[in-house]
């Protein structure tokens, strides 16, 4: 950490490589609070504190040191939301594709907080990584039916095998080569949205049960859905 951007709703302290995504990060936020706001239904007044790295193994280390050990964070991990904070790793060379991470992860920090109560033990991970995908805008591209087309029939391709989303944790079992449960995560809380009426799919947080019975079978559920909605035709099952 090199540097310290602070205005009224955020903190960010960040490597000097990084100014270009601290100056997007925060015409972002101003916004993306607002609709955190009216979603949770909160009246968020803290400071976010965001810390940028440009190093990878001082982006590890400095989570490490928050945490008293050595050992959970998985090879792919580049963000997270320890001590409440936006954590990230970000390459100066790709920080216009990283513009997301700060929103992503604080939408996990406001589930974490008002939702879950700081009881880590009641998260759904792939609920809480689906809506983390959905409500931060780092999905809106697919907003566009022919590019959203483009993306499900991917994912609907590399899936191998249809896995109980409730039984995964981050780590191998979330992402594989069988399947990438945020892609599919993500695709499952879209399904959510499109058959649940708005007040219905803002409910939902609340609702573990609910939220634990859907997820036995989403990933099918989803897959019927959008191959009908998209006429996707289908010459394989996916194996569960």
């Amino acid at each position: 950490m090199q540097k310290v951007f602070k205005t009224n709703i955020c903190q960010i302290n960040y490597s000097d490589s990084l100014q270009e995504l601290v100056d997007e990060t925060v015409k972002l936020l101003q916004n993306k609070i607002i609709e955190y706001r009216k979603f949770f239904g909160i009246e968020f007044d803290e400071l976010i504190v965001i810390n940028y790295f440009d190093n990878l193994e001082e982006f590890r280390e400095f989570i490490y040191n928050i945490r008293g050990e050595s050992e959970s964070l998985s090879k792919y991990a580049l963000a997270t939301y320890d001590e409440g904070m936006v954590n990230a790793y970000i390459e100066p060379e790709g920080q216009r594709e990283s513009l997301y991470t700060a929103s992503h992860e604080l939408f996990h920090i406001f589930y974490m907080k008002y939702i879950l109560k700081n009881d880590y033990s009641k998260r759904i991970v792939w609920y809480d990584e689906g809506m983390a995908q959905f409500m931060s805008g780092e999905k809106d591209k697919y907003k566009d039916e022919e590019i959203f087309k483009k993306f499900y029939l991917r994912v609907r391709e590399e899936t191998k095998v249809g896995p109980n989303l409730n039984s995964l944790k981050h780590g191998e079992s979330f992402y594989n080569s069988k399947y990438n449960c945020y892609d599919l995560s993500y695709l499952s809380i879209r399904y959510l949205n499109e058959i649940l009426s708005p007040e219905e799919f803002r409910k939902l947080m609340f609702n573990f049960s609910l939220i634990k019975e859907y997820g036995n079978n989403i990933v099918d559920l989803m897959f019927n859905y959008f191959n009908e909605k998209l006429d996707v035709q289908v010459d394989r099952k996916v194996i569960k």
